[in-house]
């Protein structure tokens, strides 16, 4: 599957300064995009994707947060819609507990809503959330977006 590349933030709600968005441009890094501050309870980045094609999988690396939406737009302007209906990166006992923060959550074509998978996007909303614990800042370790493998690449596979 490839990948498409994010390249840009357009906008984020909330930024620690050693943990900026613009770490989310860059996956293997190893940098990750935390709140600026413990307490919030939900946080958003807009990115921009390299090219617009459909989604086919999303892979979402967790720094802290509970919850995770994905929605899809476009920068011709319109409203944003959801693809992947937020989603549990953790429990409610291992957000108080602060175990297991940085879990990887794969989420292929039977997470995402159907019809916005399958249009064509270049902006991607994320909105995370952390109801349980307000003591720890929270983010994201990274985000990889998929677009479904090429017909050729699929036709490829079955033959010897």
């Amino acid at each position: 599957m490839p990948e498409i590349p994010l390249t840009r933030v357009v906008s984020v709600s909330s930024a620690d300064p050693r943990h900026p968005a613009e770490n989310l441009l860059r996956p293997d890094d190893g940098g990750r995009w935390r709140g600026a501050a413990a307490g919030e309870k939900q946080l958003s980045v807009v990115l921009e994707l390299g090219s617009s094609r459909p989604i086919h999988s999303l892979h979402i690396g967790n720094d802290g947060a509970a919850f995770v939406e994905v929605l899809v737009g476009s920068s011709s302007g319109g409203d944003f819609q959801v693809l992947l209906p937020s989603a549990a990166l953790m429990s409610p006992s291992e957000s108080r507990a602060g175990v297991e923060p940085r879990r990887v959550r794969l989420f292929g074509p039977d997470s995402l809503v159907k019809s916005p998978a399958q249009a064509t996007w270049d902006r991607l909303r994320v909105v995370l959330s952390q109801p349980y614990c307000q003591s720890r800042p929270f983010g994201l370790s990274f985000v990889r977006v998929f677009s479904a493998p090429e017909e050729e690449e699929e036709e490829g596979k079955g033959e010897v």
